[in-house]
């Protein structure tokens, strides 16, 4: 009965009706009610063909112990694919089971905060967020917060992936997956990480980064979070995002030091996006919110209206597909990365476990690994000579 509760769950999870499981595993309706209501037992080979329909692993299943990465992976994995989120779904379900391959055979321990990033995620937890606020109060507070704790002042942040893992324990994975999804946060007991797709421009990524980072820094209740539509302006969660991802990349007085009291025109607007890093309707959002107050709405509707590539081609921009274009880079977290070379020099992981976390064919990386004499240890020789 447990296990047939489990499965009807899961299904119903993956938007599955008891007669597309029964299809998908050669069973009539009628046999997938009895599964799920306990009254029809399961050989071993069908519970395997009933969790790679449903894409979760065995252990998922049948409800045993297991790791929180693979507790995040199945739920991940779990989700209806309704907006086309399957392919980022997919790489960090990779990137789960591999975080949980190298606890297991190498050891790698859970990420810790640095001593600053701790101090920050305390004062969080004492200062907290009293309810009734605006949303974007929250935003600007807890990324003052940051700027504090970290020692930023009013600098830009060179590196917000970087930032994120060295500071605040969270993995943090780059990589072309589409404009279906801008950023995925999964985070839960001893796991957190971010996948941010880089199918979009520079800027647009690195608000994304800042955006999953406030989702974990805020202790977000849901264990997945799926941002399709980063401007969502309806949910306060998400707008708190925005508002912490804004003041993080762009602080107002930064801003105000940049512009040095000039009119806001393509030439100042263009070496804003560049010093800081972010996209061309993120910088004009800011620079008319009450905190920055360097354009009135008007003027910042009017400048929306107007291309970026006019505004970047009129400010003489040296390289406006920079700021414009998709570069599709692609980042593995380093501790997971320093880590699977480690394990496979030292005969502990196979290649298998390093392609999937590259999400590159095992032959295809084993020859770049050697190039660069990364290699398993030979194997002893038997008949050698003792």
């Amino acid at each position: 009965m447990e296990l047939g509760t489990r499965i009807a769950g899961l299904r119903e999870a993956r938007g599955l009706t008891g007669q597309q499981l029964g299809d998908a595993l050669g069973l009539s309706r009628s046999q997938v009610s009895k599964i799920e209501h306990g009254g029809r037992k399961l050989e071993v080979s069908e519970l395997a063909e009933i969790a790679d329909v449903l894409q979760v692993s065995l252990a998922e299943l049948l409800g045993t112990e297991r790791s929180g990465s693979l507790s995040l992976a199945a739920r991940v994995m779990a989700i209806p694919d309704a907006d086309g989120t399957l392919a980022s779904r997919r790489r960090m379900r990779q990137l789960l089971e591999v975080d949980a391959t190298l606890a297991s055979s190498t050891g790698l321990t859970v990420s810790s905060p640095t001593p600053s990033g701790q101090a920050v995620l305390s004062r969080i937890r004492e200062q907290g967020f009293p309810p009734g606020r605006a949303p974007w109060q929250d935003g600007e507070d807890l990324a003052a917060l940051v700027r504090e704790g970290l020692g930023l002042g009013r600098a830009p942040v060179a590196d917000v992936a970087d930032l994120a893992e060295q500071h605040f324990a969270i993995d943090v994975l780059a990589w072309p997956t589409g404009k279906a999804v801008s950023g995925l946060c999964a985070h839960g007991q001893g796991v957190a990480m971010m996948l941010v797709s880089t199918a979009f421009p520079w800027g647009h990524q690195r608000f994304t980064t800042a955006h999953e980072l406030a989702h974990h820094l805020l202790r977000d209740p849901r264990e997945i979070v799926i941002d399709s539509d980063l401007y969502d302006g309806t949910n306060p969660i998400e707008k708190r995002a925005n508002a912490f991802a804004a003041a993080l990349l762009m602080p107002a007085d930064g801003l105000r030091d940049m512009t040095a009291g000039r009119v806001v025109d393509e030439t100042v607007l263009s070496r804003l996006m560049r010093h800081f890093g972010v996209s061309y309707s993120a910088l004009l959002y800011r620079l008319a919110t009450s905190c920055v107050g360097l354009l009135s709405q008007q003027a910042r509707d009017a400048w929306l209206d107007k291309p970026v590539s006019a505004v970047l081609r009129a400010a003489n921009d040296p390289a406006p597909d920079d700021l414009t274009m998709p570069d599709e880079a692609r980042r593995i977290p380093a501790r997971l990365w320093r880590a699977a070379q480690a394990g496979y020099q030292a005969g502990r992981i196979g290649i298998g476990t390093l392609a999937a976390l590259a999400d590159e064919p095992p032959e295809q990386l084993y020859v770049r690994l050697a190039a660069s004499d990364i290699r398993p240890p030979e194997p002893a020789d038997d008949l050698a000579d003792p």
